[in-house]
C-alpha cells in the first residue's frame, strides 16, 4: 500500500491561522468569523494538533516511539494520532469500537482508511469491551501487552491536551479583540474545556455536541476547565441523529455555508457546528453587537471525496 505524502500546500502550517469573516445577512445584528485551524498543520488538523503537541513531547521525553489510543470509526483523533506517528517515523495502534469492522473493510470510514495508510494497525473490539477503556485493570493489562507504547485517551483529551489550547485563545485575542462568543464542536469535551480554561470570564465558549445524550460530558468538562469556570455551555440538541450520523437539515445548512464562505466542513463535527450556529441565530441566542467566532477543528479527512 502506497505511503501518504504530506500535503505541502502553502496554505497549511499558517501561524497564526487565519480568521475569516463569515457571510451574514446585511441586517444581521452580530458579526461573525471562522477560525481556520483546519490550516494549522498538513496532517494533524485543527484541535487535534493542539491536543497532541504536548503529549508528543511527553512521549519523546519518555523515549516512547509508539502511540496507542482508542476511538470509533469516525474519530478524528484516530486519524490525527496515526498521522503524528507517521510524521515522526513511529508506530501507532488504534483500539477501535466495533468488532464487526474487523472482517468488513468495505464498511470502514474514510477516517479509518486514512489512518491505515498512515501505518496505524487496528484492534477491533466489541462495544462491551470498549466500555472498559477507562478501567484501571483493563488498562494495566494493555500496558503489559504494549510496554513501549505511549497511551493516549479517547479523543486525545487529558490535562496535557487541555493546556494546548492556550495558544488558540491568545491568537484570537490578538486577531479579534472584543470577541464575545467562541463556538466549537464537541466529541469528548477536551476542546471545549481547553478553550474555556484559557478564556476570560466575559468570553463565552459554547460547545456543540456531535453525539446523542452528551450531557454526561459536563462533569468531565468542568473538571478539565476548572471548577471555578462558568464561561462555557454545552448544547446537546444539534447532533443530527447521533455520532457519525447526519440529517437533511444539517446537510442543507452546511452545504449552503460552504458555498457562501468557500470553506469545507467535515460531516461529523463542523457541519453540526455550523448547523447549530444557524439555529442559534434564528432563536435570537446572541445579543446585538455580539462578536462570534466559529472554531474550525479540521477533520476534513472525513469527507468522502478526500479518500
Amino acid at each position: 500500500m502506497s505511503a501518504i505524502v504530506p500535503n505541502m500546500n502553502p496554505a497549511f502550517g499558517q501561524n497564526p491561522t487565519p480568521l475569516q469573516t463569515l457571510a451574514l445577512p446585511p441586517n444581521s445584528a452580530i458579526k461573525a468569523w471562522i477560525k481556520r485551524d483546519d490550516l494549522n498543520h498538513p496532517l494533524i488538523q485543527g484541535n487535534k494538533w493542539h491536543k497532541l503537541k504536548y503529549n508528543l513531547q511527553a512521549a519523546q521525553s519518555q523515549h516512547k516511539h509508539q502511540l496507542l489510543t482508542f476511538g470509533g470509526a469516525y474519530s478524528n483523533h484516530i486519524a490525527a494520532t496515526a498521522a503524528a506517528a507517521f510524521e515522526r517515523g513511529w508506530s501507532s495502534i488504534g483500539l477501535i469500537r466495533g468488532n464487526e469492522l474487523a472482517t468488513n473493510q468495505q464498511a470502514w470510514s474514510p477516517t479509518l482508511k486514512q489512518a491505515q495508510r498512515h501505518g496505524m494497525t487496528f484492534e477491533f473490539v466489541d462495544r462491551q469491551t470498549y466500555r472498559l477503556r477507562h478501567q484501571p485493570t483493563w488498562l494495566n493489562a494493555l500496558l503489559q501487552r504494549y510496554p513501549k507504547a505511549y497511551f493516549l485517551p479517547e479523543g486525545g483529551s487529558n490535562p496535557l491536551a487541555i493546556n494546548g489550547f492556550e495558544s488558540v485563545i491568545n491568537e484570537l485575542n490578538q486577531q479579534c479583540p472584543g470577541w464575545t462568543h467562541l463556538l466549537c464542536a464537541v466529541g469528548t469535551g477536551g476542546t471545549l474545556a481547553g478553550l474555556a480554561k484559557f478564556a476570560q470570564p466575559h468570553q463565552q465558549i459554547w460547545g456543540i455536541a456531535s453525539l446523542k445524550n452528551a450531557g454526561y460530558l459536563r462533569e468531565q468538562i468542568s473538571e478539565w476547565a476548572g471548577l471555578d469556570k462558568t464561561n462555557w455551555r454545552l448544547f446537546t440538541e444539534f447532533h443530527g441523529g447521533g455520532y457519525g450520523k447526519t440529517s437533511n437539515d444539517v446537510l442543507n445548512i452546511s452545504q449552503q455555508f460552504e458555498q457562501n464562505n468557500g470553506v469545507k466542513l467535515d460531516p461529523v463535527y463542523t457541519a453540526k457546528l455550523v448547523f447549530a450556529f444557524n439555529r442559534l441565530i434564528q432563536a435570537g441566542a446572541f445579543a446585538a453587537n455580539s462578536r462570534v467566532v466559529l472554531y474550525h477543528s479540521g477533520g476534513l479527512q472525513g469527507r468522502p471525496e478526500t479518500v
